[in-house]
């Protein structure tokens, strides 16, 4: 980071991206309100209160009644940022064992193209989720071309198998 921060252009660019980024916001809350909603009350009536799934990602406490929920909304998330956003905060320990089929579907189920980041949160989530009930599927998904954009994070799901 250090030798990143000494670039001016890589400074200049990485303050672009961040006002680009802070412009966003309300827009993309406007976005994901219809969808989020449900997803928030449904993590409150379970014990988790957040105002966004976004509030998971960014904590370090642990969640546990929030696993089903959040496994739950995955499938029914729709807009990509969301999904994103479900993946992410299902990628903790506590999730394993019960995320890792769904994880799995969704990343089949192709709703979200080669290359973008709900696809890349996937398969990274199960990384960290995976047990060996699914090893088959992961390693079919390593073998198909399709999952190349996120190759690098399945053989990590392997490899985090075979250790544990």
């Amino acid at each position: 980071m250090a030798i990143l921060k000494s670039d001016p252009d890589w400074v200049r660019q990485n303050e672009e991206r961040e006002t680009r980024h802070k412009a966003d916001v309300p827009r993309l809350q406007a976005e994901l309100e219809p969808e989020q909603s449900p997803l928030i009350a449904d993590l409150a009536a379970a014990g988790v209160r957040v105002s966004s799934v976004w509030d998971l990602v960014n904590t370090r406490m642990s969640y546990p009644a929030a696993i089903p929920v959040l496994t739950k909304y995955l499938g029914l998330a729709r807009h990509p940022v969301l999904r994103q956003g479900i993946a992410r905060a299902l990628t903790v320990p506590e999730a394993r064992g019960i995320a890792g089929p769904k994880l799995l579907e969704e990343l089949l189920a192709t709703k979200d193209p080669p290359g973008s980041e709900a696809r890349w949160a996937m398969a990274n989530a199960l990384a960290v989720v995976a047990d060996k009930g699914i090893i088959d599927e992961i390693r079919s998904l390593v073998a198909d071309a399709r999952y190349d954009d996120v190759h690098e994070r399945l053989i990590t799901a392997l490899k985090n198998l075979r250790a544990g």
